[in-house]
């Protein structure tokens, strides 16, 4: 008799990746496994430690490496999985201007979802169209550390003359802090010396944004 494993390769290729649980999903992500830990075991680990799939992205390595028998290179491999997936859902809107805030959430929705928060910079030309976008520095869940020097050392590196900045919170509140605030006056002013245009900073959250261009009374003078 020929006795075969069916597992949740064999599944996939058979039924297609949508017919397989988060379970077999992660255990083939983190195959192959070891004795002490195998793959399908670390995936049920994960899930129950984090209780849904979509507590995980914008984690960090470490974070997930906590998990016994999982480490640092198959906690990666899990972000980076959850990351190409993020991506390939997002509208392919590189041709439409970011005229508008609401344009740059639709654009950068997803960076609302993220658990920790982190600061983005966004290159478009003219008229407005996305050339590059990068995220220039990662925080924690109620803040990011950065100076403007980092932001402007990338931005003069690459050429870029027109600029919106983008960073989420992850609370779910796109409010502006008093922080907020104070750091975009000083991106501004550092702008205006290196005769870079700031077009907005927009501020998102998993449904919601706010722009500190459109900000009543703010007192800050884009471009």
């Amino acid at each position: 008799m020929d006795i075969r494993t069916y597992g949740p390769r064999e599944r996939l290729a058979g039924e297609g990746s949508s017919a397989l649980s988060d379970k077999e999903l992660l255990t083939l992500i983190l195959s192959p496994g070891t004795q002490k830990a195998p793959c399908d075991q670390l995936a049920g680990q994960v899930l129950e430690t984090w209780g849904s799939i979509r507590k995980i992205p914008g984690r960090r390595p470490a974070e997930l490496a906590n998990i016994a028998g999982l480490g640092h290179a198959k906690a990666c491999r899990i972000l980076a999985a959850l990351e190409l997936g993020r991506r390939s859902l997002d509208p392919e809107l590189t041709g439409a201007p970011l005229s508008k805030a609401c344009d740059v959430y639709e654009r950068f929705r997803a960076l609302g979802r993220d658990q920790t928060e982190s600061f983005v910079a966004v290159s478009v030309n003219s008229r407005n169209k996305l050339k590059d976008w990068w995220v220039i520095a990662r925080g924690w869940e109620s803040g990011v550390n950065i100076m403007p020097r980092q932001v402007f050392q990338l931005l003069t590196k690459e050429g870029a003359g027109r600029v919106i900045f983008v960073h989420n919170h992850p609370s779910g509140d796109p409010t502006p802090s008093k922080t907020d605030l104070v750091f975009t006056r000083r991106l501004l002013a550092a702008a205006k010396i290196l005769d870079i245009q700031v077009l907005d900073h927009v501020i998102v959250s998993h449904n919601d944004y706010a722009s500190i261009r459109e900000l009543p009374d703010s007192g800050l003078e884009f471009t």
